[in-house]
């Protein structure tokens, strides 16, 4: 089963209500496609170790070249044949280029926003994956 960790490089109390709940909304339908967390870091140093761990790091930044959904299907299922098991997603001033980058959207949003909209995409990923429908 892929591991997915996304690491949000501020404060948890920082986070709106809102974004709480829609990121533990997309945890929990994702449980059945991958293992999914997010956590919470207060700063890029206690990610260092992280940064050498086996799997794809990449790091989510403001940028024009962003992936589609069907994209983003592809880039997993390409990277489950090869043998990647797991992906980490780091959003906020990460201090190093030792991640990939990663565009969502060309648009500076804050951590928690940006969290709930990795999340959504790692689910409609799956449901492409899966041949189904997205909306219920």
């Amino acid at each position: 089963m892929m591991k997915f960790e996304i690491y949000i490089l501020q404060k948890k109390s920082q986070d709106p209500k809102m974004y709480q709940e829609a990121m533990g909304e997309y945890l929990k339908r994702l449980g059945a496609y991958a293992k999914v967390s997010v956590v919470y870091k207060k700063n890029a140093k206690q990610v260092e170790k992280i940064l050498k761990e086996p799997g794809e790091h990449y790091h989510i930044l403001p940028g024009r070249d962003s992936m589609t959904s069907p994209e983003l299907a592809q880039l997993i299922n390409e990277s489950s044949v090869q043998g990647i098991s797991k992906f980490h997603f780091y959003i906020g001033d990460l201090g190093s280029e030792e991640a990939k980058p990663f565009h969502v959207s060309s648009f500076t949003q804050s951590g928690s926003l940006t969290g709930t909209i990795i999340l959504e995409q790692i689910y409609r990923a799956y449901r492409i994956l899966n041949h189904q429908p997205y909306h219920k």
